[in-house]
C-alpha cells in the first residue's frame, strides 16, 4: 500500500516551504527539490510545480542555466520575504526541512560536481556519461558504451566516489613533465 500524500497545501505555505528548502539546500535543480520535499514529506509534486514558477516570476527564486542545467536558488528578494512569513509554518515541519538539508545538500552538491547518467541505446546497449565539474566546468567527461545496464548503473553509481582516482591517475599519465629523455 503506498503511503498516503500529504494535503495539498495552499498557496503561501507552498510558497513559504520551497523558500525555506532553497534556504537550506542551497541551489539545487527540480527533480532533487522534489525527492527533497515529497521524501520529506512536505510537499507534492504538484504543490512544487505550482510554487517554483510563481517565485521565480515573483523574483523569490532564479532560476539559472549552467554547465550543471537549470538550477534554482533563493534570491535576497525570497530570504527577506522568508524572514517575515517563516512564522507562519507550523515549526515541526519547518525543524524538519532544517534538519534534514544538510544531507541532502551535500547528495547534492556531490551530484553537480559529478553528474553522470545512463544513455540507453537500441539493442539493449548503454552509455555511462560521466563528468568531473570544477567551478561549473568541466574538467573530465567520459563517454563509456557499455553491453548492458546494470554495468552501466553500476559505474555511473560509483563515479562519485571514485572520479578523483581517476583524473589523477589520467593527469599522472598523460602530463610527460616527469618523463625523462
Amino acid at each position: 500500500m503506498l503511503p498516503n500524500p500529504p494535503a495539498m497545501l495552499d498557496e503561501s505555505e507552498r510558497k513559504l516551504y520551497t523558500l525555506l528548502a532553497l534556504r537550506e539546500l542551497g541551489s539545487c535543480n527540480d527533480l532533487q527539490l522534489l525527492y527533497f520535499m515529497v521524501d520529506n514529506e512536505i510537499m507534492t509534486y504538484f504543490d512544487l510545480s505550482l510554487a517554483l514558477p510563481e517565485l521565480v516570476n515573483e523574483g523569490h527564486a532564479a532560476r539559472l542555466s549552467g554547465a550543471a542545467g537549470i538550477l534554482y536558488q533563493i534570491t535576497d528578494a525570497g530570504k527577506e520575504t522568508l524572514s517575515f512569513f517563516v512564522n507562519r509554518l507550523p515549526h515541526s515541519k519547518a525543524t524538519q526541512i532544517i534538519a534534514a538539508a544538510p544531507d541532502w545538500r551535500e547528495k547534492f552538491m556531490s551530484e553537480k560536481q559529478f553528474p553522470a547518467q545512463v544513455i540507453h541505446l537500441p539493442g539493449g546497449a548503454c552509455v555511462a556519461q560521466l563528468r568531473l565539474m570544477e567551478e561549473n566546468l568541466p574538467a573530465l567527461s567520459l563517454d563509456i558504451p557499455l553491453p548492458d545496464r546494470a554495468t552501466a548503473d553500476r559505474i555511473v553509481r560509483l563515479w562519485p566516489q571514485r572520479a578523483g582516482d581517476i583524473y589523477r591517475y589520467l593527469m599522472s599519465i598523460l602530463d610527460d613533465s616527469e618523463e625523462k629523455p
